[in-house]
């Protein structure tokens, strides 16, 4: 355990929130607590940054704050709130792109591909999968013209939604024995692959923001739950995976929460590990 706390960060989705997506009353009471002790507090995503992530943490999380450090694009995207500024890392060039596709269509597994366009979304079909994602975060989705289209520009990646969930296995072994070493590929949901330039991570975009703000790494710590959050986990001063996460984000954590995220993993592991160690008072 580290020993001083400057800086927490932490991923979304099976981290901070719940399966229906809500912030848990005492993730969300330790988060405003944190902060107004002055830890700065950062929320890593694979969603791209904007009006719907900001608002999202205000509005749906409640949170009595603004988060200083936002990442978007798995760690493509960075918006420094204390140095006010925004900074992008490497896109996909179209030809990974390009590539990307061949593999998923030679690999003969069924996948809803789609890249972001700002917010919004440019996806091959607009299944049931998309068109709840559509309504839950409030985005548009066009559909392509021509397979091309989304090799037209730089992307920050590509997401493969798979139709069934049991094909994931077989994906990770085929894309494992088969993927080009300069693009990444991971698992961020039980039916969603990701591609993106290989030197892009939730972790670079975490140090650029130590780097940016003088912050120490062994002053920091984080939590996630999935392999886009496994170079983050492996840089921070300490890692926490939620006990629901993913095998292989286990073994780069620190230590593992005994509760999961829909029973307030993350609230009741600061609260057991750190406020009660520290003699810190409980927050309500």
């Amino acid at each position: 355990m580290i020993q001083e706390l400057e800086f927490l960060i932490a991923d979304i989705d099976g981290t901070l929130v719940n399966e229906p997506r809500d912030m848990m009353p005492l993730t969300a009471a330790v988060l405003s607590d944190l902060h107004q002790r002055g830890v700065k507090i950062g929320i890593a995503s694979g969603r791209p940054l904007g009006r719907q992530i900001y608002r999202m943490a205000r509005d749906s999380w409640h949170l009595d704050f603004d988060a200083d450090c936002f990442i978007g694009m798995n760690g493509g995207q960075l918006r420094d709130g204390i140095q006010d500024s925004y900074s992008e890392f490497y896109k996909l060039e179209p030809e990974a792109i390009r590539k990307a596709f061949e593999l998923m269509q030679a690999s003969g597994i069924d996948a809803n591909p789609f890249i972001y366009i700002g917010e919004d979304m440019l996806s091959l079909k607009r299944d049931e999968m998309m068109t709840a994602s559509m309504k839950r975060h409030n985005i548009r989705c066009d559909l392509v013209n021509d397979i091309s289209d989304f090799w037209k520009e730089p992307t920050a990646k590509i997401l493969f939604r798979l139709a069934k969930e049991e094909d994931m296995p077989r994906l990770e072994a085929y894309l494992a024995e088969n993927a080009d070493s300069s693009v990444a590929f991971f698992k961020t949901q039980p039916t969603m692959m990701e591609f993106q330039d290989r030197r892009v991570n939730k972790g670079i975009a975490m140090k650029a923001f130590c780097e940016n703000n003088s912050i120490p790494i062994d002053r920091v710590m984080a939590f996630g739950d999935m392999t886009n959050d496994n170079e983050m986990l492996k840089e921070a001063g300490w890692s926490v995976c939620l006990c629901n996460g993913s095998d292989d984000t286990k073994a780069c954590a620190d230590v593992i929460t005994e509760y999961d995220n829909n029973h307030d993993g993350f609230g009741h592991y600061m609260i057991d590990h750190w406020y009660k160690p520290n003699g810190w008072k409980i927050p309500e």
